[in-house]
């Protein structure tokens, strides 16, 4: 049975019978526009739909896979014969749509994987207008190295500790966060409530020194739940620096004005 010579019996059938795709797809439970492939012998029908296209037509089997109406006895050995070139057309037909999907779902994968671990569409965030140089920017081209991720994690720790401060008195904010004292909304400056996300883009530690790209959103809010202050989708860079106690301090942070 090969597609085009099924098409064209299946389109005959159909018409003699004053049915529509449509129609025809209800019936066998399919998309009318299966039924028009197989109609424009773009492929074949599942094996398991050749009993009920012979149910609606009123044939055999073997005569819709043989594609012709014929009132003469056929041999088993005849019948045997078209049921295996048949179901080996099939499964031709089931292996090059797995094979597409897999493929498929291979590229999306990969394209995942690469988006990851080299998110280029950071650099385009951040490009224009630019506030910041070429070897800032291309920091940003990869999110470092398992370490210095790892190294980063204890940052952002205490970048999570500051933003979501509301009780340490103003002026001890500084001892206790350094410069990311500049992100913690104390009580003293009017905030009953904050809410933020500090998400880490990238990290990078060589020696003594390192970087990280950290991009935030961060509201504060006053009593009668109005917004006292807010910075929305900022990416901002903090320049690192190992003290003598081997701790990572901040030395520098890099925001767009």
């Amino acid at each position: 049975m090969h597609p085009e010579e099924f098409g064209s019996f299946l389109s005959e059938q159909r018409k003699k019978k004053n049915m529509t795709q449509k129609e025809l797809a209800e019936r066998l439970n399919v998309s009318t526009a299966a039924v028009s492939k197989w109609e424009r012998g773009k492929c074949l029908p599942e094996l398991s739909k050749i009993d009920d296209i012979a149910d609606i037509f009123g044939i055999s089997v073997l005569e819709v896979m043989k594609c012709r109406i014929s009132d003469d006895p056929i041999a088993a050995e005849a019948v045997k014969e078209t049921y295996s070139e048949t179901a080996a057309l099939s499964e031709t037909q089931y292996r090059r749509k797995f094979s597409r999907w897999l493929i498929t779902g291979a590229v999306i994968i990969l394209v995942a994987i690469s988006l990851y671990y080299f998110p280029l569409y950071h650099i385009v965030q951040v490009w224009f207008p630019s506030y910041y140089d070429t070897g800032e920017i291309s920091k940003l081209a990869y999110i470092g190295s398992k370490d210095d991720r790892k190294t980063a994690e204890g940052i952002m720790e205490r970048a999570e500790q500051a933003f979501s401060d509301l009780d340490t008195p103003y002026d001890d904010l500084e001892e206790k966060y350094g410069l990311l004292s500049r992100y913690a909304m104390a009580s003293e400056r009017g905030a009953v409530d904050e809410e933020h996300s500090l998400e880490l883009w990238s990290a990078h530690f060589e020696g003594s020194y390192g970087c990280i790209w950290v991009y935030y959103n961060q509201e504060a809010y006053v009593e009668n739940g109005k917004v006292l202050t807010g910075s929305r989708n900022i990416p901002s860079l903090w320049y690192l620096e190992k003290n003598e106690s081997g701790e990572w301090i901040i030395t520098y942070i890099k925001e767009h004005p």
